[in-house]
């Protein structure tokens, strides 16, 4: 088990929200929530995180060692530009909402150091570091090694239901979710070959889930993913004993010189 402070938390809403994001995008929001547990500093909209490319790179090790700092610097500048879309009900009127905001509020970088830093805007901290009722967590290991964009946001989705067994995924929520292109991989197989069967190679071979999915068909089109998920950490469960057959007992019985009496038959006769 990795200590608490490497554990990754975010609300179901910002899980389920519509955005898209590079790899090394993802890497520093991850990285950042777990950076502000460790130091026991937790994230404020007016505290930067600062993240050096030495740590970068000894969590993420697939970023390889030439460039990491500049890797880093350039994903830091495009996620400032990035916005994620929530999607919640306005508690005034009771009708669906959708909200934009911005990922960054601030950005900095220290190239003698080797050092970014990053301040979050207060939205996305209220979504990022709250231990709400709904929420899903899982620990940063468990997505260090993934190469797929795809794969990091698919694993979220499918971490919230790991107790559950089971999720099923509409095809045109989950393509808006990840915030796709109409035009991109717009043949449902191209979608499945290059996006559904990559991340779930990646979730099986780096994650602690072992996942599967079959599409579901509404009339001729495929419309829905369900998704099969299992938590390669929980215990096994105990196999029921099998019940002998009637006659295996009458049998074993026999063996021994007894004979079975069924209740049920003796009601009518009389001793």
């Amino acid at each position: 088990m990795l200590p608490k402070k490497e554990l990754v938390v975010k609300s179901n809403k910002i899980v389920e929200a519509s955005y898209r994001l590079t790899l090394n995008e993802q890497r520093i929001i991850l990285y950042s929530i777990c950076r502000a547990r460790e130091e026991q500093k937790g994230l404020f909209p007016d505290l930067p995180v600062t993240i050096t490319a030495e740590s970068f790179l000894k969590q993420f090790p697939s970023i390889g060692k030439q460039n990491v700092y500049n890797e880093l610097k350039d994903a830091m500048n495009a996620l400032y530009a990035r916005s994620v879309t929530i999607h919640d009900t306005d508690p005034t009127t009771g009708f669906p909402r959708v909200k934009e905001t911005r990922w960054l509020s601030e950005k900095a970088y220290i190239d003698g150091a080797g050092h970014v830093q990053v301040i979050f805007t207060p939205k996305v901290i209220e979504h990022i570091t709250r231990l709400e009722a709904e929420f899903t967590s899982y620990q940063l290991e468990k997505v260090s090694n993934m190469t797929s964009a795809h794969a990091v946001r698919i694993y979220e989705m499918l971490a919230q239901y790991r107790e559950i067994g089971t999720r099923e995924l509409n095809l045109k929520w989950l393509r808006n979710a990840l915030q796709m292109a109409d035009d991109e991989y717009k043949l449902t197989k191209n979608f499945m070959v290059r996006v559904l069967d990559s991340a779930v190679d990646q979730i099986n071979n780096h994650s602690d889930l072992k996942v599967s999915y079959t599409p579901k068909k509404t009339s001729r089109a495929i419309t829905d993913f369900i998704f099969k998920i299992k938590d390669k950490n929980a215990p096994a469960k105990p196999k029921k004993p099998t019940t002998p057959s009637d006659q295996a007992a009458r049998d074993e019985l026999e063996k021994h010189g007894q004979q079975r009496i069924d209740a049920y038959a003796d009601d009518n006769e009389e001793f």
